[in-house]
């Protein structure tokens, strides 16, 4: 165990943080956290005075600095400050997000320029500058919680995967049983949701539709990715329907689910029916299309390529199918 993490885990629990039976290592997914004893279980805890706005995040000289308006307490922000320095963005999280943009770099300009602007695949494929490594160690760091976008120290060394999630109780915590490394869901987003905020390859159990804008009936029906902005105090998997001046806006929508295949079309029934929408199956089977057209297309783009992003793609890619092939069927919601 190194010197920085003893140093920091002792920090960290001074100001309020928990950190009980856990260590920094190296496995299957690249530097994690793990377990020490199997036996026992991990608790992580960030008090809400560590949880400090991504926005107040600025660069200087290379390194990830607080603004000088920040409102964080002056031991709270030498922690956060030295934490990053020594095991988040200095201590290997700026290498592995420019990791993924070299990858990115590796495929010929025009596709590049094409999984921008036709296949929607993100920041991913821009030019590389110092600016975007910053942005995009941000952007994939960043948490919402209560409101805001957060920066979660410690937390944010633990890599995607397992059932665990992240619980906001005093703080953000995080508390699971594992016989090695930590992991923790991210989020309920979907594979290709998973790619734009991380850029790696991950398998989720359901697939929301792409941005869309289309018709029901008579009435344009758009179809956002604000997933994200569900309330804690609705159903989760029931989108917001705002229905006026011959529009309909969805904030999401799910098009399938591997353990509730029959909940998508279900919900679609439902949110139509509630905003006296008619035809809601027919349109249904169209969104359900154009999303698998939109990553089948995404498969063709990148078949021949080599290298690791082209590899990353394809798995991406084949995910949201898969999790697009769980829709049979329509339940009652």
């Amino acid at each position: 165990m190194s010197r920085a993490w003893g140093e920091l885990l002792e920090e960290f629990r001074a100001l309020g943080g928990t950190a009980e039976n856990v260590r920094l290592g190296e496995g299957a997914l690249g530097r994690g956290l793990f377990a020490i004893d199997p036996g026992l279980p991990v608790r992580l805890a960030v008090p809400d005075s560590l949880l400090v706005d991504a926005g107040s995040v600025v660069f200087a000289d290379g390194a990830l600095r607080l603004a000088a308006d920040a409102s964080i307490g002056a031991r709270e922000r030498r922690f956060i400050e030295d934490y990053h320095a020594h095991l988040s963005w200095g201590g290997g999280g700026r290498a592995e997000i420019a990791r993924i943009l070299e990858q990115a770099q590796e495929l010929p300009g025009d596709l590049r320029r094409d999984l921008i602007v036709e296949h929607r695949c993100g920041r991913w494929f821009e030019d590389v500058s110092e600016r975007l490594v910053e942005q995009q160690f941000v952007a994939s760091r960043r948490i919402a919680w209560r409101g805001r976008d957060v920066m979660m120290p410690i937390l944010d060394l633990a890599n995607h995967g397992g059932a665990a999630t992240f619980e906001a109780d005093g703080g953000l915590r995080l508390e699971t049983v594992t016989a090695g490394e930590v992991l923790v869901r991210y989020s309920d987003t979907d594979a290709y949701g998973v790619f734009l905020s991380w850029g790696f390859a991950g398998e989720q159990a359901q697939a929301l539709s792409i941005d869309l804008v289309g018709e029901i009936g008579s009435t344009e029906l758009a179809i956002g990715r604000g997933f994200g902005d569900t309330k804690t105090d609705k159903r989760p998997w029931i989108p917001d329907l705002d229905v006026g001046q011959g529009r309909a806006d969805l904030d999401f929508l799910m098009l399938g689910n591997r353990f509730y295949p029959r909940l998508p079309r279900g919900i679609f029934r439902r949110v139509m029916r509630d905003g006296g929408l008619g035809g809601a199956d027919e349109s249904f089977d169209a969104i359900q299309h154009v999303n698998r057209a939109h990553f089948l297309a995404l498969l063709g783009a990148v078949e021949t390529e080599g290298g690791a992003m082209a590899r990353t793609l394809r798995a991406m890619a084949r995910h949201q199918l898969e999790a697009l092939s769980f829709c049979v069927g329509a339940r009652d919601v």
